[in-house]
Parts: structure tokens; C-alpha cells; sequence
């Protein structure tokens, strides 16, 4: 009873002490609502589609560098076989 509030009434014949408990310090908060087992939230499959996009995007963007490293490449190599 660490966090009990104790009250104490002396009286001329005796004292008499109170222990209160003291009320939970946590609150219980929900938010949403829950599916069924193996379900996702709408919000939720909306960021795997958002995030899906974005990595086919990603993957656009890195092979067109690819492509044009290797085009850049062979045309260096391209301009030293014509010069020797």
C-alpha cells in the first residue's frame, strides 16, 4: 500500500488510522476498431499500396541510371577504341 493515502484521527482515549487505496494512475485508451485475425485496416493497406508504388518508382529511377551508366560507358569506350 505504497501508494495509499493514510489519514490519521488521534483522539484523547486512542488514534485511529485510515488507509485508502490510492485510484490506478493508467487509463485505457482504444483506438479503431478490430477485424478479424489476419485482417489489415483500410488505412493500413492503403500505405502498403503507397509504399508499393513508391519502390516500383524506385526501381524505374535506378534502372534508367543503370542504362544510362552503361550507355555513357560504352561510349567513352567506343571514343578510345576510335583513337588508338
Amino acid at each position: 500500500m505504497a501508494n495509499a493515502t493514510r489519514l490519521t484521527v488521534n483522539m484523547p482515549a486512542r488514534s485511529v488510522t485510515v488507509h485508502l487505496p490510492a485510484p490506478p494512475r493508467f487509463q485505457v485508451i482504444s483506438h479503431g476498431l478490430q477485424g478479424p485475425p489476419g485482417t489489415l485496416s483500410p488505412e493500413i493497406l492503403a500505405q502498403v499500396a503507397e509504399a508499393r508504388m513508391a519502390t516500383q518508382q524506385l526501381g524505374n529511377v535506378l534502372n534508367a541510371l543503370t542504362d544510362a551508366i552503361s550507355y555513357h560507358g560504352g561510349m567513352i569506350a567506343a571514343q578510345e577504341d576510335a583513337t588508338k
